[in-house]
């Protein structure tokens, strides 16, 4: 009678046991539930809204020699930033959806990773967060970028610079986007900078540059055939694209990252 107890108790104890890890495992897939493609069709992700405190909080925690850019994929399914949540949810991330977590990864590398300038070399530029608003020539559409105006109202006067390497992979007119250059940085992001007044003697497609140098400068070139120019005041486009599986180009929005990076200045003498 006492061993059929103790039995009794031990396999209840066992039991219990049990039940408790496989809470947690249905806990910690429901979790990772939340991580799959369609994320990057989210206006969430394209977005890419990162204030400079989390951006901060983000270096801190990676450490000095450790990436930051997993730490910010997994922050993107939390509205606020536990570094001690985070940091678990990348391991779930990575056990239970890992060629989804992978793909997020290298797609924030595509938008983040090669960026170490603001594109104009001024320290006298406005600019504010304009994307998906209402845009009308050339149809209906939505505005897939940031416009950076300067002080100076001048065509040709801001030097625009790449804010990545990378190569010019396009050069030459559109009519939406006037003269404009579209560098490929390392990490596969395509950053496309339009209604330039013309290009930096030497710009040609095919070619490398390092980040810093100067692609063009800043004007009001579009609108119409080649050549069009005034038809809205000087300022610079900046649009940032990346592929996806089910999207060749998917732009996200460059206000955050142009916020990071504003005090990140190339200084020319111009």
């Amino acid at each position: 009678m006492k061993r059929k107890k103790m039995f009794l108790i031990i396999t209840g104890f066992f039991y219990l046991l049990f039940l408790t890890d496989l809470e947690g495992i249905i806990r910690d897939r429901s979790c990772a539930s939340v991580l799959s493609v369609d994320v990057l069709k989210s206006e969430k992700f394209r977005e890419q809204k990162l204030s400079a405190d989390l951006y901060k909080q983000l270096h801190k925690v990676s450490g000095d020699t450790e990436d930051w850019i997993p730490l910010l994929a997994a922050s993107m399914a939390e509205e606020d930033f536990y570094p001690e949540k985070i940091s678990n949810n990348q391991e779930l991330y990575r056990k239970y959806k890992p060629e989804e977590f992978q793909l997020l990864v290298n797609t924030y590398r595509a938008v983040w990773e090669d960026v170490k300038y603001f594109p104009v070399a001024s320290s006298e530029i406005a600019f504010e967060n304009t994307w998906q608003a209402q845009r009308a020539y050339g149809g209906k559409r939505t505005h897939e970028g940031t416009d950076l105006f300067g002080k100076v109202t001048e065509s040709g006067y801001y030097p625009v610079i790449s804010m990545t390497d990378g190569i010019v992979e396009q050069k030459g007119w559109l009519p939406l986007g006037g003269y404009r250059i579209g560098i490929r940085s390392p990490h596969g992001g395509y950053f496309y900078y339009a209604h330039l007044s013309g290009y930096e003697t030497g710009i040609e497609k095919g070619q490398s540059v390092a980040a810093g140098d100067i692609l063009g400068y800043m004007g009001n070139t579009g609108y119409g055939p080649e050549g069009t120019r005034g038809r809205f005041p000087v300022h610079l486009h900046l649009g940032i694209y990346i592929e996806v599986p089910f999207q060749k180009e998917m732009s996200v929005n460059p206000y955050w990252l142009l916020k990071i990076f504003e005090k990140k200045i190339r200084n020319y003498t111009y």
